[in-house]
C-alpha cells in the first residue's frame, strides 16, 4: 500500500522487503493483533472468491465437523530465523513463544497467542484451546 497510495500526511514511497520485515520486528504485539483481526473478514471473503481446491480429507472431515482446527506452537527466533529477518542477530535473542490456531479448511487464523516466558512449553497454551472449542 506504501508504494500504491498517499497515506495520511505522507506520499508514496517505495519500500524493501527487508525494511519492512525489520519494522515488523519491532511492531507492537498488540498493534499486529488489532491489525491482523481487522483483515481476517476480508482474507476470508477473498478465500471464499478464489474457492481453491480443497484436499479430499479435509472436505470429508468437514461434513461432519463444523471446525477443522490446526494449533501450533513456536519459539519466535525459530521462526523469525526460517524468515531471515534474524540472519545478523546472535542466537538466544528472540525467545518468546507464540501459538496459533488455524481454520484447516481456508488455512488462515482464527486465534494468536503470544508468552514471553522463554522457557516455557508448547503446553502453556492448552487452556487457550479451550476458549477456542467453545467460542466456535
Amino acid at each position: 500500500m506504501l508504494t500504491r497510495e498517499d497515506l495520511l500526511w505522507c506520499r508514496t514511497v517505495k519500500v524493501s522487503q527487508q525494511a519492512l520485515s525489520e519494522r515488523f520486528l519491532t511492531f507492537p504485539a498488540e498493534l499486529f493483533e488489532q491489525v491482523l483481526k481487522a483483515l481476517l473478514p476480508e482474507l476470508r471473503t477473498r478465500w471464499e472468491e478464489r474457492r481453491r481446491p480443497i484436499p479430499l480429507t479435509i472436505r470429508v472431515a468437514s461434513e461432519h465437523f463444523d471446525d477443522i482446527l490446526v494449533a501450533d506452537g513456536s519459539t519466535l527466533e525459530a521462526l523469525f530465523r526460517k524468515l531471515g529477518s534474524l540472519e545478523d542477530a546472535s542466537v538466544g535473542q528472540v525467545a518468546d513463544k507464540i501459538c496459533v490456531v488455524i481454520d484447516l479448511v481456508c488455512r488462515l487464523p482464527v486465534e494468536l497467542w503470544f508468552s514471553e516466558e522463554a522457557q516455557t512449553f508448547d503446553t502453556r497454551f492448552i487452556p487457550n484451546l479451550d476458549i477456542v472449542q467453545k467460542d466456535s
